[in-house]
């Protein structure tokens, strides 16, 4: 066994999911950040249906961006709807804070001289 296989305890599935629109169950639960089999127990819940293709079950890529995107918040609490949050920010999934720090660091400060003046 080499080094490298000794250092990680376990090697995890590496899923490209890059341009993909329909994802296998394992593609699918990896996308929405969770286990397989909590994936596959709470499916039903969220309306994603499968499509059956060459013997596999697929999920939309699109299906489930909706599902989450529409799920309740965390901690059962929802902002109330006519709070209303720029385009960016809703496209991007960003808080208000990091939106904030953002806009800090895309501003462009003037560079000081790091050169000294001369001794005569």
């Amino acid at each position: 066994m080499s080094n490298d296989q000794q250092d990680r305890p376990c090697a995890l599935p590496q899923f490209n999911l890059l341009g993909k629109d329909w994802l296998t169950v394992l593609e699918a639960a990896h996308y929405c950040g969770v286990h397989p089999d909590t994936f596959a127990k709470r499916v039903g819940e969220y309306g994603l249906k499968p499509r059956n293709f060459m013997g596999k079950k697929l999920y939309e890529k699109a299906e489930l961006y909706r599902a989450i995107h529409q799920a309740p918040m965390w901690h059962g609490a929802r902002p109330p709807s006519s709070t209303a949050l720029p385009v960016s920010m809703v496209r991007i999934g960003v808080s208000q804070s990091v939106e904030e720090a953002l806009k800090k660091l895309r501003q462009v400060a003037p560079r000081r001289s790091t050169k000294k003046p001369r001794a005569t």
